[in-house]
């Protein structure tokens, strides 16, 4: 008898009434994100691309056009975060420098793009997002490593410097949606920063979401 009110119960919260996809919903969703860096450029000078980590967030806006196919527009922020650029040539006043270019970097952006989605209770999402960042660099120090024993600043009083970049992003993740219009989304990304040379970043975003029915 307790198994034939448990069992329906449990399929109940796991199965909500939100239908595949729903052509005309609006989902909004936010959430931290994880990056790392596989081959990060120097901000300056030329030198040898670093990996490394950095933390921030997500805004996500979709609209489905039909049952599997969805519009979205994304905003994000990368909180500073400091790096070290081994080996770089710095030109300055007339001679190169080599050094260690320590630096803080953040960054901002937005792009837009589409997805193709697949499931009910959990869904499958492949898309593909283009747009702009921008990098801002500050706290830029050139460090003088010829006597490793004694690293030494070159005291330039480098500028803060900003580059903008195109992005190319495809993603793919799941989503769970664990109470009608409610989700919780897993869906990383491939940052494609275009440049000389592309730098990649693996973008991992945990979000909740809440979607409205337009018609």
């Amino acid at each position: 008898m307790r198994a034939t009110v448990v069992l329906p119960t449990i399929v109940a919260i796991l199965t909500p009434t939100f239908a595949t996809a729903d052509r005309g919903a609006l989902t909004v969703e936010l959430g931290p994100t994880a990056t790392w860096w596989a081959n990060l450029s120097p901000p300056d000078g030329t030198g040898p691309g670093v990996s490394g980590s950095a933390y921030g967030g997500l805004v996500d806006l979709r609209y489905a056009l039909s049952n599997h196919f969805e519009l979205s527009a994304t905003g994000f922020y990368e909180a500073p975060a400091s790096y070290a650029f081994p080996n770089v040539l710095l030109p300055t006043n007339g001679q190169t420098l080599s050094g260690t270019l320590n630096a803080t970097l953040s960054r901002w952006g937005a792009m837009a793009g589409a997805r193709y989605v697949l499931g009910f209770t959990w869904r499958l999402h492949l898309g593909l997002e283009v747009g702009l960042s921008h990098e801002q660099s500050t706290k830029l120090d050139l460090i003088n490593v010829s006597n490793p024993s004694v690293p030494e600043s070159y005291g330039l009083g480098l500028s803060n410097i900003g580059r903008d970049s195109f992005l190319v992003t495809p993603l793919v993740g799941v989503e769970w949606f664990v109470a009608d219009r409610w989700s919780i989304a897993f869906v990383p990304r491939v940052e494609l920063v275009i440049g000389s040379p592309v730098q990649v970043a693996l973008v991992f975003p945990i979000t909740v979401g809440y979607s409205w029915y337009l018609f």
